[in-house]
């Protein structure tokens, strides 16, 4: 069969059109960043996310010799930013700062999200993360966990916790009620300082806060620090023992931040992104400006780590939350 010279010429120009578009989505790949990059973080400015994300923003704007611009689409515990940013280009010229409440934990407590936190996002990395102290008012009797474990069984139903839904502090009461096989009742708060007040109050007995939160009521003696919920002691609190170091189960519910941009966007781009924000977290100043608010650089982390994290995660608390009947969202 004979093709005609007409045939043959638009099939020409076709394949050149598209030799000459995928020649420039690469160059323009390799060439990123030439622009500004946003930096979209799902809460509210003045927050500990968003000064961890205006940390991370200003090293990164010294490695990538652009500015990074921190954009803030507070709302629904960040979900709304996560929404958002899945439907952005995929051009390198959007990012978003995560955490474990909007990258694997919302899958577990929304029956249906504005987003697919696997498939709507490419995972750069993990850079930081902040521990979780288990705190008590100072009239509970128990003066250590094994103590607290005890008084617990022994009363069951009669401790309280304070958090917020689907937060650390929630998850944190409801995990090691599940591990360590005590019952604590749930006192939900919408927010704010209320939780903190009420538990030097005594109107709830413990609660599951992140270091930064409640540091300075310990050292004051409004509340009695047991433990620290993480796999490794902190530097903040050095006499304090893990967890598992106490005599309970082990348990690490430290929130952790990392860095994705939109699915499709360039693996090149994905790259150098990765390696910048490795260059970024080895500086001593990044670690020396995430000690005030409790945090400390995560280390290692790479896209395909992270995105095994993040699928590892979501496995885990969507198996937690069928098995402990924790409340789902509709």
């Amino acid at each position: 069969m004979r093709i005609s010279p007409l045939l043959k010429s638009l099939v020409c120009a076709a394949f050149a059109a598209t030799a000459v578009t995928s020649m420039t989505a690469s160059m323009a790949a390799e060439a990123w960043p030439t622009r500004p990059v946003r930096l979209v973080v799902g809460f509210p400015p003045g927050g500990p996310t968003d000064i961890v994300a205006r940390i991370v923003g200003q090293s990164l704007s010294k490695e990538l010799g652009q500015p990074v611009i921190i954009e803030n689409r507070g709302g629904a515990g960040g979900t709304v930013a996560a929404a958002y940013v899945a439907k952005q280009k995929p051009d390198g010229d959007t990012l978003m700062l995560t955490a474990e409440s909007v990258q694997t934990r919302a899958a577990a407590v929304f029956r249906k999200l504005p987003y697919d936190p696997v498939a709507d996002f490419e995972p750069i990395g993990k850079f930081a993360k902040q521990r979780v102290l288990m705190v008590v008012n100072p009239a509970l009797a128990a003066k250590d966990v094994k103590e607290f474990v005890a008084y617990a069984k022994a009363h069951p139903g009669e401790l309280n916790y304070s958090a917020t839904y689907s937060a650390s502090s929630h998850f944190g009461g409801a995990l090691f009620g599940v591990l360590n096989g005590v019952d604590l009742t749930l006192v939900n708060y919408p927010g704010g300082g209320q939780p903190i007040t009420d538990l030097m109050a005594g109107v709830v007995q413990v609660g599951f806060f992140t270091e930064s939160t409640v540091a300075q009521q310990v050292q004051a003696g409004k509340l009695r620090a047991l433990a620290i919920a993480a796999d490794e002691r902190s530097a903040l609190f050095p006499q304090l023992p893990t967890l598992q170091q106490a005599g309970a189960a082990r348990m690490d519910i430290s929130p952790w931040f990392g860095l994705v941009a939109p699915a499709k966007t360039p693996p090149e781009i994905i790259a150098k992104a990765s390696a910048a924000l490795t260059r970024a977290i080895a500086s001593e100043d990044f670690e020396k400006r995430l000690a005030p608010i409790g945090a400390v650089a995560i280390k290692g982390s790479t896209p395909a780590s992270f995105a095994a994290d993040i699928k590892k995660e979501i496995d885990y608390w969507k198996k937690f939350v069928k098995d402990s009947n924790f409340p789902i969202v509709d």
